[in-house]
């Protein structure tokens, strides 16, 4: 019987009285143990309100009780259902036990004695009984247990099987000379006999005779199966005998749903041949054959577990009827299911006692079958359904409908569909759902696995006396169901990470048989990686400040511990933790390789804490390497094991989706089969099956759950639709074929105009798809669509199924359907710009959704009609270079002439000869120039691209970048020095005196010139590369961003020039992609000076790199191999951009993280020649105040940890339109005007609020708005199916162009690769001067080259930070009236805008936005009561 349980006294509830007489019936020890726990745990109740947990997990407080929230407590066994009186707890469902009054059946009754006083601990033998139940069940079963049983140990014993299950019955007596088993051990004529057989049965000899003969006597007194065969053995007259037990006989004058005792007449005698139904048991008077016994006969429990169906009661019988819940009676049209009779069966209930309860690891095993049969049943009805239900395409069935009518061979059988939960299509359905929720929600945010505790309190006052847990693996599965639903609460409902935006999770079980549930969250508010720490630590608590917590992690959060440690440790394998344990000991958080934090986890000598554990009976010292990441507010509350991990990482998308949807272990092996049309693909799954997953499940306890809902959307060719149809309605499926969500979008389309706006995925937002109608229908509910009465949208989200390319035209038509808004036919998908297409692929390449060497031809034929000749030199070049083209030669016989079209008309003129034609001279002249720009490009020659090569010697050709350095004016150079160096104040005549003398020396060394915006920087640099120059030596000018390049005479990117990998976060030793034979190499090694600007902003492991390549080269193992290097920034800027990195990532970034740092000699630049050159005292002040900003020294709000900007800094502004106003006033005009343009812009610190900015700047500017579409794809096909068309269209990656990519004429653009340096640099700022379809012609507004008209191709983009390869072919630009402030680096203006709603998060980025303008008047900031974030590390600062 359950323990006390509360009446509820005082309370308005239906079931007071009920309870109270329940309460007063309980044992009296039982109410002890209960007053014992409420003593030891009395606590002072405390409800919290929902706004007190929004975003508590950043406040956690180690003096808050939280678990004694009422919210989170889900109560004790309580409430009493009225039907079947099933006890159950406040949440949990009306229809767990009894199906709302559906199913009722008899009490299994209490046993007599023995067995009475065995299970209810008052027999001495009890204890000893209970431990081996099994092997005593195992004494008396009729029927042996097929399967692979595992039995896993530890403090958490369970019964797992692996595969099917199958009980075997033989005869009644054996053949000669075979020992007797199972029931033949019954008819052994002599008792002591028998007793002599079952204490030999294997596994019996640790068990106590005295209780197996007390049983046996018992079961041949009151088991009447027992009885019935003995009667049926002495009507066989010979062994050629057989009878036969119905599985669905009902004894005269019964009730047909109660269960009762098989009698005599339930036994028939027949002659072998006689006709039997396939359920029934047959048995033989003597045969040495085993034979199946039928899952749904109804003997099946009865026969095997005589220890719970002691007087050999029916189990579950297939025509088996529910009741009416009201008047009791039986209803014909509604059988009884295996899983609702099972569930009633283990339930608790009042005034009953429920001997199943009570068996121990009986039960475990008893509930591992049962479940195993309910599956069973549910595999035969689909597999016994489907030769009457057939599916074929619609076409199909059509054509042989109208050929000969005959419909035996049509179709294929019906598959094990996706809604048989654990199926492989049921799996892969519910990951390809979370791969929708990252197409529209991004990565998620949090990764959570929580298992169950069961040592939870719920739990233990739950027991019997004398349980564990593990015996009531009942009780722990309905407790963590409750406490995952508190779980899902605190997270959704109570928001205690912040809102959340959608979330999912799956329920598994672990080898010891706990549940636990992997959880994956996506907050409404990203999670920063600065905000780590805040939520999750991977440390020991202290036991002084947080007592409560250190005992929980300590207890729960510990991993192994194993390794050296512990190498017979469950997770090793192969002398590895396969958990990766024990974690490296970092003093800060950073981000890994595999897109998840290191966490901090402090040595002990960096004051980490450690505690002793025991591992094979010895105490040993641990320290945090072996701690489980944990959220100290979720440990808190819940008391158990709850790793919680931040997994924002694209890098962690496939796996985390396909983790927390990839079910059970299974065992899967080849079935052959006869049915060559049978889809179920010959393959059966033999799952490991625990007891706590078998009890979850016989409970109806949800595997999965997700929000929002995913709706699933059809895609199939014209009358290629998938039809379901019998031989009885084949004709009329033929004739008219149900309408599928794609037949039926096209009709919305049609008929309704707001429908003709969508996208197909976009459907489900709007309208619900009618199951029964098959069609589309407006939501009722819902948030109001503006501007369209009775349409509502919701959160509901629509997928379309994946097609793999293979299938090319369906490939095809998805493709259209995820581009093309409201079609109303599939002829109309085919129709572009009024031309009906012959098949989806043409429309799809007349859209420019496909990638081919046509859009290569396309391109450049649109160069040829507005572009010179140099434009389409340099254009052909990047091509080539950039993209690819499988067929380079061809496009260079088709367009040579106007490539080469300047060298003629320059031969034209130098002749005086129009006449002259052009020759094959003329060609190579051009060949050789495109190879020239090849190599700067792309340090190749044209042959290797697919080129031919022009007619010129190979020291000419890597001679290129060696002519490029020393192509200067050395007079204009001499002169420009001569002038300037006059005009240097005593900073910065000290900095060029030390640095060219150490240049005149040849003694190398590496220098640092400290400079802050306005202190001259630039110039000092340009004046020190024009000394070297003007000797006709090489000095290299490179710069960490493209656009503080272009303000270099001679500059370039750092990256393009030393041809360093793009991926330096995850290279522990990179290098250059510079051989000493390359032309790069040459010039490196006759370099005497390399200038490295805005080198803050540059990793570490450049420098390096530069070091570990320079000494190779120069043959010389000096710092740098002897050559000098001036690196030139300001480290209140930002640092190197670590992507998702944590403060302690960019900090170990930096380069005063690098062991070359402590070579570095320092120079300073101070004075402000802004000040001095203007004479400004605003601009002094400003000055000062920017340094202060950088420094740190701005007072700081200790409780928002905001400063606060004063009115003297900058003009403060209102909304997003007053600052667009104030930075680009009248920009509808003005426009057109390059200068104007380039010396403005609006800086934010989020790519959101960029993207915002520009769209509405943009939408001012007349014109008409031309949208340029990406071509997405996976280049490895394995992975087609795994990441669909429209999720890659919807990744944002950092440094790549949109998907959609909308401009118009006028626009600014901003480049985001080194197309053509120095010229097209990443970073350089243009406007759009014409846009064709294949083509963008812009004009540069900034740096050295502004003025010049360029050609912009489409160029294929690989990212190299996802887990999967994928390619974006697209302009490779974006919108820059407003670019993010990490963007702006290194540039000036005279005005600029800085919108601040989402404050800075980085080091030195409020600085670096405020220090673009020299004097405040020029400085609009829009900000929430002046107040922002100043980040400021001052490690970087030392």
């Amino acid at each position: 019987m359950p323990r006390e349980r509360r009446a509820n006294i005082g309370r308005r509830t239906r079931h007071a009285s009920q309870q109270q007489v329940y309460s007063r019936n309980l044992r009296e020890e039982r109410k002890n143990i209960i007053r014992e726990n409420d003593r030891l745990r009395h606590r002072v109740s405390t409800r919290r309100s929902l706004a007190s947990y929004n975003r508590l997990a950043f406040q956690y407080d180690p003096t808050a009780n939280y678990s004694d929230d009422e919210n989170l407590d889900i109560g004790r066994m309580t409430t009493i259902y009225r039907y079947c009186n099933a006890v159950k707890f406040k949440r949990e469902t009306v229809g767990l036990c009894c199906a709302s009054g559906k199913v009722k059946l008899d009490p299994l009754l209490t046993p007599p004695q023995p067995l009475k006083t065995l299970f209810d601990g008052s027999d001495p033998d009890s204890s000893h009984f209970l431990q081996h139940i099994l092997e005593y069940n195992n004494c008396f079963r009729m029927t042996s247990f097929g399967a692979n049983i595992i039995r896993e140990g530890g403090f958490m014993p369970t019964c797992k099987i692996q595969g099917q299950i199958y009980h075997l019955h033989g005869s009644m007596v054996p053949t000669p000379d075979e020992p007797h088993q199972f029931l033949q051990i019954y008819f052994i004529s002599s008792m002591v006999d028998q007793l002599n057989v079952r204490c030999n049965i294997q596994g019996a000899q640790q068990l106590k005779r005295r209780i197996i003969e007390q049983l046996q006597a018992f079961f041949h007194a009151n088991n009447a199966v027992v009885n019935m065969f003995k009667t049926a053995l002495e009507r066989m007259p010979s062994d050629t005998h057989k009878f036969v037990i119905r599985a669905d006989c009902t004894p005269t004058g019964e009730h047909v749903r109660r269960f009762n005792a098989p009698t005599v007449n339930d036994v028939a005698a027949i002659i072998v041949g006689d006709p039997t139904k396939s359920r029934d048991i047959v048995v033989q008077r003597r045969s040495n054959i085993m034979h199946r016994v039928n899952e749904t006969h109804r003997l099946y429990d009865a026969l095997q577990y005589p220890m719970i169906y002691w007087q050999g009661q029916d189990g579950y019988d297939i025509t088996l009827k529910m009741v009416d819940p009201i008047t009791g009676v039986s209803t014909n049209n509604k059988n009884l299911s295996a899983m609702n009779y099972y569930a009633y069966r283990i339930m608790i209930r009042t005034h009953e006692e429920n001997v199943i309860l009570k068996c121990g690891r009986l039960f475990q095993q008893f509930t591992v079958d049962m479940y195993v049969k309910v599956e069973t049943e549910r595999l035969a009805f689909i597999r016994f359904n489907q030769p009457k239900l057939r599916s074929e395409n619609y076409i199909h069935l059509r054509d042989a409908i109208h050929s000969d009518g005959d419909v035996q061979n049509i179709g294929r059988l019906t598959i094990l569909p996706s809604t048989y939960i654990g199926s492989p299509r049921h799996m892969h359905e519910y990951a390809q759902d979370a791969m929708t929720y990252v197409r529209n929600y991004g990565t998620p945010d949090l990764f959570i696995t929580v298992t169950c505790n069961p040592k939870w309190t719920e739990i233990e006052r739950e027991l019997e006396p004398g349980q564990k847990p593990q015996d009531r693996h009942d009780i722990i599965a309905r407790v963590f169901q409750q406490k995952l639903k508190v779980m899902m609460d605190v997270l959704t409902k109570y928001r205690v990470f912040g809102d959340t935006r959608c979330y999912m999770y799956s329920v598994e079980w672990q080898k010891r048989g706990l549940p636990h549930a992997h959880i994956l969250i996506w907050l409404l508010n990203k999670l920063h990686s600065n905000e780590v720490d805040d939520i999750i630590s991977a440390e020991i608590p202290d036991p002084v400040t947080d007592p409560r917590l250190h005992d929980i992690v300590t207890t729960q959060m510990v991993h192994g511990p194993c390794g050296a440690l512990n190498p017979l440790s469950p997770c090793m394998a192969d002398g590895k933790c396969t958990k990766r344990y024990p974690r490296p000991l970092v003093a800060e958080t950073v981000t890994g390789n595999d897109g998840y934090p290191v966490y901090r986890r402090r040595s002990k000598e960096d004051n980490g804490r450690t505690i002793k554990v025991k591992v094979q009976n010895q105490e040993i010292e641990i320290g945090n390497e072996f701690i489980v990441p944990y959220c100290p507010l979720l440990s808190r509350i819940f008391e158990t094991h709850a790793n919680v991990e931040s997994c924002h990482s694209a890098k962690s998308i496939k796996y985390l989706c396909k983790y927390v949807t990839k079910g059970s272990d299974m065992a899967v092996f080849g079935i052959a089969s006869e049915n060559v049309n049978d889809e179920i693909s010959n393959f059966q799954m033999g799952r490991y099956v625990s007891t706590n997953e078998a009890l979850w499940r016989l409970l109806s306890f949800q595997i999965h759950e997700r929000y929002p809902t995913v709706v699933h959307l059809a895609v199939h060719l014209e009358n290629g639709q998938r039809v379901y149809f019998t031989e009885a309605n084949a004709a009329q499926r033929a004739e008219r074929p149900p309408s599928t969500t794609l037949t039926s979008f096209f009709a919305m389309c049609e008929a309704d105009p707001f429908a003709a706006t969508l996208m197909y995925v976009e459907m489900p937002k709007y309208y619900t798809w009618n199951q029964s109608t098959k069609k589309f229908q407006r939501r009722k509910q819902g948030t109001p669509v503006p501007d369209w009465p009775q349409v509502f949208s919701t959160d509901a989200l629509g997928r379309m199924y994946t097609v793999h390319p293979r299938n090319d035209e369906c490939f095809y038509l998805r493709l259209l359907l995820v581009n093309v808004r409201g079609p109303k036919s599939f002829a109309h998908l085919k129709t572009v710009n009024g031309h009906q297409c012959q098949t989806y692929r043409e429309a799809c390449q007349l859209l420019g959704l496909l990638e081919n060497d046509s859009h290569w031809d396309l391109t450049l034929a649109d160069s040829v009609v507005s572009s010179n000749a140099y434009q389409i030199r340099t254009l052909f070049a990047i091509i080539i270079t950039t993209c690819f083209p499988s067929q380079p030669i061809q496009l260079w016989n088709k367009y040579k002439d106007a490539i080469c079209e300047d060298i003629l008309h320059r031969l034209r003129i130098q002749t005086n000869n129009p006449d002259i034609q052009i020759t094959d001279e003329i060609y190579n002249e051009g060949l050789i120039l495109i190879e020239d720009q090849c190599l700067t490009i792309a340090n190749k020659l044209l042959i290797e691209v697919g080129m031919i090569a022009p007619n010129r010697s190979m020291h000419d050709a890597f001679n290129q970048e060696l002519n490029r350095e020393l192509q200067y004016n050395v007079d204009t150079l001499q002169e420009f020095v001569r002038n300037n160096v006059p005009l240097l104040n005593e900073q910065q005549k000290q900095v060029y005196k030390t640095l060219m003398q150490a240049v005149d020396n040849n003694t190398g060394g590496l220098f640092f010139l400290d400079a802050p915006g306005g202190t001259g920087k630039t110039f000092v640099i340009s004046l020190i590369l024009a000394t070297i120059r003007s000797r006709c030596d090489i000095a290299l000018a490179l710069a960490s961003s493209g656009i503080a390049a272009t303000l270099l005479d001679g500059g370039r990117t750092a990256h393009s020039a030393l041809k360093l990998p793009l991926n330096l976060n995850t290279i522990d030793t990179p290098t250059c992609n510079i051989s000493r034979s390359s032309a790069m190499g040459k010039l490196l090694m006759q370099c005497k000076l390399i200038v490295w600007d805005e080198c803050t902003m540059a990793h570490k492991k450049s420098l390096e790199a530069l070091n570990f390549t320079l000494k190779d080269l120069r043959r010389n193992n000096n710092i740098f191999g002897g050559l000098m290097i001036l690196l030139a920034g300001d480290f209140r800027q930002t640092l190197p951009v670590v992507p998702r990195g944590t403060p302690a990532d960019e900090l170990n970034a930096c380069l005063k993280a690098s062991s070359l740092w402590n070579n570095v000699k320092t120079l300073s630049l101070t004075t402000n020649m802004r000040v001095q050159l203007q004479n400004d005292q605003s601009a002094a002040q400003f000055s000062k105040q920017l340094l202060d900003l950088g420094n740190g020294k701005v007072p700081v709000d200790a409780t928002s940890g905001l400063i606060t900007l004063t009115n003297d800094f900058c003009r403060f502004v209102d909304t997003q339109l007053v600052l667009i106003e104030n930075v680009f006033p009248n920009i509808s005009e003005n426009y057109k005007n390059y200068a104007w343009l380039s010396q403005r812009a609006i800086l934010a610190a989020k790519n959101n609020d960029v993207h915002a900015l520009n769209f509405t700047i943009q939408s001012k500017i007349a014109g008409d708005l031309v949208t340029y579409k990406s071509v997405d794809s996976i280049t490895n096909p394995d992975d087609v199916v795994n990441y669909p068309t429209e999720f890659l269209n919807s990744l944002e990656i950092p440094g790549f162009p949109p998907h959609n990519l909308q401009l118009k004429v006028g626009t600014v653009i901003l480049i985001l690769r080194n197309l053509n340096p120095p010229r097209l640099c990443n970073g350089t700022r243009l406007s759009v001067k014409r846009l064709m379809p294949n083509l963008i012609e812009a004009t540069i507004i900034n740096g050295k080259y502004a003025g010049e008209n360029v050609c912009i191709p489409r160029i294929p983009m690989i990212p190299t930070d996802l887990p999967f390869d994928f390619k974006r072919l697209q302009f490779p630009v974006r919108l820059a009236f407003a670019m993010t402030i990490n963007k702006s680096q290194g540039q000036s203006l005279s005005v600029c805008g800085i919108n601040l709603e989402n404050h800075c998060f980085s080091h030195g980025q409020l600085y670096v936005a405020c220090s673009r303008v020299g004097k405040p008047s020029a400085l609009f900031v829009l900000t929430s009561d002046q107040k922002n974030k100043n980040v400021v590390y001052q490690r970087a600062l030392q």
